[in-house]
């Protein structure tokens, strides 16, 4: 009965596994159709069952996949008609349409938002893994419907769980059945008893004529005598009968082996020796009988013992609690906004920016710059390919440093517009350091540079945060630093111009400043000392630019302002019929080559300042930490 018991209970856990085994995967299908251009499926719908999602969407044309952050999905998609495809009770995508505008859409394609991309050509399948508070994008061709075919898979992880119990107890029973069987065995082996086979019992005169004929020396019959003697036929032979003969005189009554041991004590020798190989062969064959007995019945129990062993899936768990704790930030990254950009995004950016600039350098073509290039950096780009495209002798404008980022300070911001500083290096360590300052204008424009500066020789930067926790903004008007945004643009530029007589000289350390010691008060002094000049008045003033400045906070908080302002430099005579001549790209720019009225020379300073925050030591200096100088107009001054 225990045998049949465990066969049964071993097919049925068997069983769980093959012919009643769940399937592999849970599968999703969206086949209903829509006339939004964009479908949206945020990471809650692809994390409604555990692992990896296998990803299949067909469509009748081009089909791109986009995958980002939650917050930068929806703000590509801002308030035009998209779908959402969620998941519904019957394990189906569904559609739910979200009205906006219908107009025709660009490519979502090539992205600085994406983190991953997909595209194909009537299909696209991959595999991924969409952490919750990412989405993903799918468009078809531009301007048409999205797809509709959409099936996305989970791996089921197939929880079988009455398979242990199942499998461990037709263990046991089988092992049950084994002992029942062996035990038994035993007792009918013991109940049998030794078998011999049965003859007729020989008369009293045949026992007799036996031994007559043993002592003669005669042979015995063929038949051999094998019946259970009683205790009459082993009687002692009637000595006084038939007197055994007496041994020939002189012949010795011992008798002994071959050997000249005597008989008696060789038989005596066997005798033990066989007795003693007798003990050993069965104990022998005791042990290997327990050692087979033990193995039959060990195999059933390892077994079942190994079962219980076996993963979770396959025994019963009680059900998850439907109530969760509301998920706290465990760490500062997680507690604070998320930053502008990544630095495997940054790195895309930075390697499109500088085949971009290099391939506009080579074209001369400001509007090839623009695809990358941006507010005082595309201004003084579109002046050099213009004198350049006059006189190609001039120089060209530094282009996009080719080294290693040495330092990332993304924005930690979800809005636009977003900012992002660098310091990359030169492969040459000859050249000094360039600081980037890209600008992301909205959700479907690409990060453009802004500002290009080379850092001074022996300023240290103030420390800020990693590029994984990025930075905060300040608004221009800010009371947190020791000076306002808004007003260290003029301030500096007065500076420059008026030198110490000017009332913001004080707010500017002048260790390091190595714009001040070329292009400050001392140096326009100078100038005017110069002979070519003896015969002209030399003027300088300033002009805000329309580019705000972008700033970005540092550890100690204080912040990192980048801004930049143009200085004019207006050359007249003081004479009547002395003219000014006009040098190389002013030339060009102004349309002259020499002016009796004067020439007014346009330079744009670009200047990345160290600010402390509001609550650093009195005295506390803003510093200069990168600059560039380059031209930007020139005109002849009215006359």
């Amino acid at each position: 009965m225990s045998l049949v018991i465990s066969l049964v209970l071993l097919g049925l856990g068997i069983g769980q596994r093959t012919i009643w085994a769940p399937p592999e995967t849970i599968v999703a299908q969206l086949e209903q159709p829509t006339d939004a251009q964009l479908l949206y499926l945020s990471g809650e719908t692809m994390n409604q069952h555990d692992g990896r999602q296998t990803v299949s969407i067909s469509g009748s044309g081009a089909v791109t996949v986009a995958v980002g952050r939650d917050h930068d999905v929806l703000g590509w998609i801002g308030e035009s008609q998209h779908a959402v495809a969620e998941l519904g009770e019957s394990e189906e995508l569904v559609l739910a349409e979200e009205a906006g505008d219908s107009e025709a859409l660009p490519t979502i394609a090539g992205s600085d938002l994406w983190i991953e991309e997909y595209a194909g050509d009537g299909e696209v399948r991959f595999e991924i893994d969409l952490p919750v508070g990412f989405a993903m994008l799918v468009q078809g061709e531009p301007g048409a419907a999205a797809p509709a075919d959409v099936r996305v898979e989970w791996p089921f992880d197939a929880k079988t769980p009455l398979f242990g119990p199942l499998m461990t107890a037709g263990f046991v029973f089988l092992a049950l059945a084994l002992v029942l069987f062996l035990l038994a065995l035993g007792r009918h082996r013991r109940r049998r008893g030794p078998q011999r086979r049965s003859h007729r019992e020989l008369t009293r005169a045949e026992r007799r004529q036996l031994q007559r004929d043993a002592r003669e020396g005669l042979p015995l019959p063929e038949r051999g005598v094998t019946a259970a003697p009683e205790r009459d036929a082993l009687e002692a032979p009637d000595v006084s009968a038939e007197p055994a003969a007496s041994p020939p005189e002189g012949a010795s009554t011992d008798r002994t082996d071959a050997d000249g041991a005597p008989e008696g004590d060789a038989a005596v020798g066997d005798g033990e020796d066989a007795a003693k190989r007798t003990g050993e062969g069965k104990a022998e064959h005791r042990a290997a009988r327990t050692r087979r007995r033990f193995g039959i019945v060990a195999f059933p129990l390892l077994a079942s013992i190994a079962l219980t062993g076996c993963g979770p899936q396959y025994w019963p768990s009680p059900e998850p609690s439907e109530t969760a704790a509301t998920p706290t930030p465990s760490t500062l990254e997680e507690a604070l906004p998320q930053v502008a950009l990544t630095e495997n995004q940054f790195e895309r950016v930075l390697d499109e920016t500088r085949e971009v600039v290099a391939a506009a350098d080579t074209e001369l073509s400001a509007e090839t710059a623009a695809r990358r290039v941006a507010g005082p950096a595309l201004a003084a780009r579109t002046t050099n390919y213009e004198v350049r495209s006059q006189n190609d002798e001039l120089p060209a404008l530094q282009g996009i440093a080719d080294g290693e980022v040495q330092l990332l300070l993304p924005q930690q911001t979800e809005v636009w517009p977003r900012t992002a500083m660098a310091v990359v290096a030169w492969e040459d360590g000859a050249q000094a350091q360039s600081a980037l300052v890209f600008q992301q204008a909205d959700a479907r424009s690409d990060y453009r540079l802004i500002y290009q500066m080379t850092l001074a020789s022996g300023v240290q930067l103030p420390a800020v945060a990693s590029p994984t926790i990025g930075a905060a903004s300040l608004p221009l008007d800010t009371p947190l630093l020791v000076r306002r945004p808004s007003e260290i643009t003029f301030a500096y530029a007065d500076m420059l111009i008026n030198g110490d007589d000017s009332s913001y000289a004080s707010w500017f350390r002048q260790e390091g400043d190595a714009l001040r010691e070329q292009f400050g008060r001392d140096w326009k002094d100078e100038q005017r000392e110069l002979p070519e000049y003896e015969l002209t008045n030399l003027e300088w003033s300033w002009d805000d630019d329309e580019q705000p400045p972008l700033m970005l906070v540092a550890n100690d908080g204080g912040a990192l302002v980048a801004t930049s302002f143009n200085e004019t430099q207006r050359t007249t005579p003081n004479e009547e019929g002395v003219e000014i001549s006009t040098a190389d790209g002013a030339g060009i720019l102004a349309g002259v080559e020499a002016s009796e009225t004067g020439i007014d020379t346009t330079y744009q300073l670009q200047v990345l300042f160290a600010v402390p925050p509001a609550d650093a030591p009195e005295g506390a200096e803003i510093q200069i930490v990168g600059y560039a100088q380059t031209l930007l107009d020139a005109s002849e001054v009215p006359g």
